[in-house]
């Protein structure tokens, strides 16, 4: 199991900073090791190009896609987040890991790790040689929120605001300061490169190192209103008033949203980068990530289209075990694993080393804003309109058939759930309260808290797989229902019911940071374990 070799690497943000200060364009950057066409720090100054070069290593950093050392993503997202969020279940493991809350240090560093040195580093290095761009610098600035967003969403306070002021230490900012900077951020990006298309109408010259938009700074715009409205929706519960303002500047924007196929925000190997699907290498490659039971269960419940397309058959699958030929199976997390059985009895996700990495997609979008207008905000529509419009965007992007009589499906729920290898202390069966009752068929007559749980199970069935944003919506709003863990391995640290909310502070912090991050934990307000709060995360949420 390829896991095994990450653990205990020496890593810390106050040597990336030296590297991002002093040393950036020669080392220690993934650019340099994958990109044919490396360019000198004399190159680098030449018309501003050093700027772009730096933008692919951010954009595959988001989620770690390169092919060289393709076991971050791992770490980074799948054996937290994919698994927290009900899409995927760790197999492999053993009896204590992530799955039933014995928090790997090791681990649970990583998505810290790649973040800091990946996006934060390249993104002071591209500061650097960016003085004549301002339009690669927004585009950097958009990606860094991007990439930034998930780690605040998983750790809470993180270094951000006075990152790169000193080389040695870097204080932590909280959550709510970070977000208020998101918002400046992106505001400041969008009106950069409004001014500069205005001027500059058919420059594309970022094509050259754009993994994502090629080039199209239109698009960018696009992409940062939409994460701007993502961002607000997160904050709806603890700070409603500038969730409302910032969500309704956002749909107001003269450049749009995600509103197509074509707009979403979707990392593409190529420019001399050579990507790696991370969550196919750790599903497949590794075999160390398998189908979960929760988003099993929901998908059969709605007898869903998007099933066969986002899953497929394992390749040693035991197609005829419960009667069933090619029955698609899942596995719950926490659960005491017995042997491979599992990994040979359960389904893999459907993506090849190629397929490109999701940022967001419009089906997302749409969803976002039927939450806003459920709301009372001004979205442009009505929250069954977007709700519709999402699931049909969602089925066509996927390619996926019967979106009409879906949208109209008003008997189907969540289904029961059977354990794969027979054993029953891991079944959830019909009538059990860990089951939804919710259709997926709108209902005008409805109260909000149900639309909600419409519209919140629908997003989180588009955005897959990206589980960072699954698991962020859920503990935010408390939906779709998550089967809890099997065995709670977590000493009382984490609620089984209530699910786990974050993860501790990098343990490489406590060693090289140690002031700033025992300071962060005053920030976070908690104790610094899986079970606190995030600022956003309010309990007793109503509309």
């Amino acid at each position: 199991m390829k896991y095994s070799k990450i653990l205990n690497k020496p890593f810390a943000i106050s040597a990336l900073m030296l590297v991002a200060l002093f040393s950036a364009c020669t080392k220690n950057y993934d650019l340099y090791n994958t990109n044919p066409n490396t360019l000198s720090p004399d190159d680098l100054q030449k018309d501003n190009v050093g700027a772009g070069t730096f933008i692919p290593t951010m954009q595959v950093n988001v989620f770690y896609n390169l092919k060289k050392d393709d076991w971050k993503y791992q770490v980074q997202q799948n054996l937290n987040a994919d698994a927290f969020s009900g899409y995927f279940a760790p197999v492999g493991f053993g009896d204590q890991s992530n799955a039933n809350y014995n928090l790997n240090v090791g681990w649970n560093t990583w998505p810290f790790r790649v973040a800091y040195e990946g996006i934060m580093g390249n993104w002071r290095a591209l500061k650097s040689f960016a003085s004549g761009a301002p339009q690669v610098i927004a585009v950097s600035d958009i990606l860094k929120v991007e990439g930034m967003h998930r780690v605040t969403d998983i750790y809470g306070p993180i270094p951000y605001s006075k990152f790169g002021v000193n080389a040695l230490v870097t204080p932590y900012d909280s959550q709510e300061t970070v977000y208020n900077t998101f918002f400046q951020e992106l505001d400041n990006a969008i009106k950069v490169l409004t001014d500069y298309i205005a001027k500059n109408p058919s420059d594309n010259s970022l094509s050259k190192f754009d993994l994502v938009y090629n080039g199209n700074y239109k698009q960018w715009i696009k992409f940062a209103n939409s994460l701007k409205l993502r961002l607000a929706i997160r904050i709806a519960y603890v700070n409603p008033s500038l969730a409302k303002t910032k969500a309704e500047e956002a749909v107001a924007n003269s450049f749009g949203l995600l509103t197509t196929q074509a707009d979403n925000a979707l990392v593409v190997g190529g420019k001399g980068i050579t990507t790696n699907n991370g969550l196919r290498v750790a599903d497949i490659d590794y075999k160390n990530s398998r189908m979960n039971a929760s988003i099993e269960s929901i998908l059969k419940g709605f007898n869903d289209g998007r099933l066969s397309k986002y899953f497929q058959i394992s390749p040693n699958l035991d197609k005829g075990y419960l009667g069933v030929v090619g029955d698609f199976k899942g596995v719950r997390t926490g659960i005491v694993m017995n042997g491979g059985t599992y990994e040979a009895r359960t389904y893999s996700v459907n993506l090849t080393e190629q397929s490109p990495v999701q940022y967001m997609c419009a089906a997302e979008v749409s969803f976002l804003r039927a939450e806003g207008a459920l709301r009372g905000w001004n979205m442009g529509g009505t929250p069954q309109f977007f709700y519709e419009q999402g699931i049909r965007l969602s089925f066509a992007q996927y390619g996926a058939n019967g979106v009409d009589e879906y949208i109209a499906n008003n008997t189907g729920t969540q289904a029961a759930y059977t354990d794969p290898t027979g054993v029953t202390a891991n079944n959830v069966p019909a009538g059990s309260n860990l089951l939804s009752t919710t259709t997926v068929k709108w209902d005008e007559s409805a109260s909000k808290q149900i639309k909600l749980e419409r519209i919140i199970t629908q997003k989180w069935i588009a955005v897959f797989p990206d589980g960072q944003e699954a698991w962020s919506e859920y503990r935010r709003t408390g939906y779709p229902k998550i089967f809890p863990v099997v065995n709670n391995a977590s000493g009382g640290r984490i609620d089984t019911q209530i699910q786990i909310r974050r993860l501790p502070f990098s343990d490489d912090e406590y060693k090289t940071n140690t002031a700033e991050v025992s300071k962060a934990v005053a920030l976070l307000g908690g104790t610094d374990t899986g079970g606190t709060r995030l600022w956003w995360d309010i309990p007793n949420k109503n509309l």
